[in-house]
């Protein structure tokens, strides 16, 4: 597992729940082919027969190997070709056999195509499978030649129990994956308040920082002041010298509050470009989504690191506004023990992140060319991300000046 991957507990357990169905699938339909070859009874139409499981053989190798979230068409041909199984069931099973209710052909495998709707969309599709091969079911009595209203009872509860078996396996995994979207969205809104909270204490440490910067000096200057006006208010004619020295001290403790709220020096140190304005000038061309830039004091550093710091946050922003479907980020930077940390947060719909299956797939270029310009200049990328609970990339460069906070 790479650096930076982080999955969620509810995006691990429906990959667990997804691997159990293909469990299921083999198993099952490995027993459809023991069960068949070993019956004592031979088949009606045997090329009908095996040629419909060679076909679904081919399809389950289809499955395992495309893995991933499946597709509608592919839940909608699965749950097809099961439905066929059980219907084609009547026409090559012997009557008598047909006649007992117990479907040696088709065998559990169909339930496999019931768990697959209810994993991947819910309690109601899972339903819906369900009861669609229960109508195959059906459907395959009358295939065989038995009328419904022939059964026996013991054969119509046979049925029943088939029935409710597709629609129990249909609605129960559907009710796990009810279950885990419901974490999923309590993870995304715990990570909505997780970037608020981050926003808030930065706001709050640069607050505390202008405070702690705004010395007794100050303070002292303005009550002499006020004290002092107060008393010339009081003297007639007013001494032009000391309504002039009054006014002198006030422009000095006018540059000094506003050089704390503009939170950079005047004076750049040489060769260097602050962070913060670079920030927030890469922001600017972001004019689609909302993004926030929090720092605290003035961090500096070489014009040639900034550029190419800015280049890797500037690609870092084009994908979560193409393909991250999030409407708000947050870019965070702070400096500590001579590293410059700079993290951009979305809110969107996250990934799987895993670095050799993105090169593998080709879609590692834009990550490849961010991590190409942090590594450039000494640093280090981090992408913490997962389905459902936005992304994080994070940048960690070395500070090659003195860089620190008011």
């Amino acid at each position: 597992m790479q650096e930076g991957f982080l999955s969620s507990e509810p995006d691990r357990a429906r990959r667990v729940l997804r691997g159990g169905v293909l469990v299921f699938r083999w198993a099952s339909f490995g027993w459809l082919i023991a069960s068949n070859a070993l019956a004592s009874e031979p088949l009606r139409r045997p090329p009908l027969a095996w040629g419909a499981l060679a076909a679904t053989g081919l399809w389950i190798v289809f499955l395992t190997a495309r893995r991933g979230d499946p597709r509608d068409w592919m839940l909608s041909v699965d749950l097809g070709i099961s439905a066929g199984l059980i219907v084609l069931s009547g026409f090559v099973m012997p009557r008598p056999g047909e006649a007992s209710g117990r479907l040696f052909f088709a065998t559990t495998y169909p339930a496999s195509s019931a768990l697959a709707w209810g994993a991947e969309r819910g309690p109601g599709p899972g339903l819906i499978a369900g009861l669609i091969l229960g109508v195959a079911l059906l459907l395959s009595r009358q295939a065989n030649g038995i009328a419904i209203s022939d059964l026996s009872g013991d054969q119509i509860v046979s049925l029943g129990n088939g029935i409710v078996y597709f629609l129990l396996a249909g609605g129960a995994a559907g009710v796990v994956e009810r279950t885990l979207e419901r974490s999923s969205q309590q993870l995304r809104f715990a990570v909505e308040d997780a970037i608020h909270a981050r926003e808030h204490a930065a706001r709050l440490a640069h607050h505390k920082a202008m405070a702690r910067a705004i010395h007794d000096s100050v303070l002292q200057a303005l009550a002499f002041i006020n004290k002092r006006g107060h008393q010339l208010a009081g003297l007639e004619p007013v001494p032009a010298t000391e309504v002039l020295r009054l006014a002198d001290m006030a422009d000095e403790q006018e540059r000094q509050l506003r050089t704390l709220i503009l939170r950079e020096p005047e004076d750049a140190p040489a060769g260097t470009t602050s962070l913060r304005e670079a920030l927030e000038a890469v922001v600017g061309q972001t004019p689609d989504m909302e993004v926030s830039v929090s720092a605290v004091g003035p961090i500096w550093l070489p014009q040639a690191d900034v550029e190419r710091l800015m280049g890797a946050v500037r690609q870092a922003l084009d994908n979560v506004a193409e393909h991250s479907g999030a409407n708000r980020a947050a870019i965070f930077s702070e400096i500590e023990d001579g590293w410059v940390t700079v993290s951009i947060r979305d809110n969107g719909q996250g990934f799987l992140y895993n670095e050799e299956q993105l090169r593998a797939e080709h879609k590692a270029g834009m990550l490849g060319s961010m991590k190409g310009r942090i590594e450039d200049i000494g640093g280090k990328m981090r992408v913490h991300t997962a389905p459902g609970a936005g992304t994080e990339v994070e940048f960690r460069v070395p500070v090659r000046i003195g860089a620190g906070e008011a």
